[in-house]
């Protein structure tokens, strides 16, 4: 089962003032018998800030970083620069799309994608006849 990856391209987008970049996160997507996880690197966002969607066979996660000027008055100097994230995923089959969950903590977000029980594997026992 593979995940592919798509949108992996910066774009910019006006803002009053200054530009803010939108760039792919990191992602790092691990499978097991049970799910496919999908971990992205999402720094300085909060949960409030992070939309995760399934919509057409694909997850889009997006991750809004806060603007430090509304947080503090106008910059004076500017050298942090502010980064959106976005990228989108086509969803492979067998994936239970209704029981896909996601967790943000510490500037990483889990994506967990569970399998429908049809392509979970499973041992079959073999007796004597």
């Amino acid at each position: 089962m593979s995940i592919l990856t798509r949108d992996r391209n910066e774009t910019s987008n006006d803002k009053p003032g200054y530009p803010v970049r939108t760039v792919a996160p990191l992602v790092d997507v691990f499978e097991n018998a049970e799910e496919v996880l999908v971990v992205a690197d999402v720094p300085g966002v909060g949960v409030d800030g992070v939309d995760v969607r399934v919509e057409n066979g694909t997850l889009t996660l997006q991750a809004k970083h806060p603007s430090r000027q509304e947080q503090s008055g106008p910059a004076l100097a500017r050298e942090y620069d502010e980064v959106d994230r976005a990228r989108s995923f086509r969803i492979p089959d067998g994936i239970d799309t209704g029981r896909i969950s996601a967790e943000a903590r510490n500037g990483t977000v889990l994506v967990r994608l569970p399998k429908v029980a049809a392509v979970k594997p499973r041992k079959i026992d073999v007796r004597a006849s």
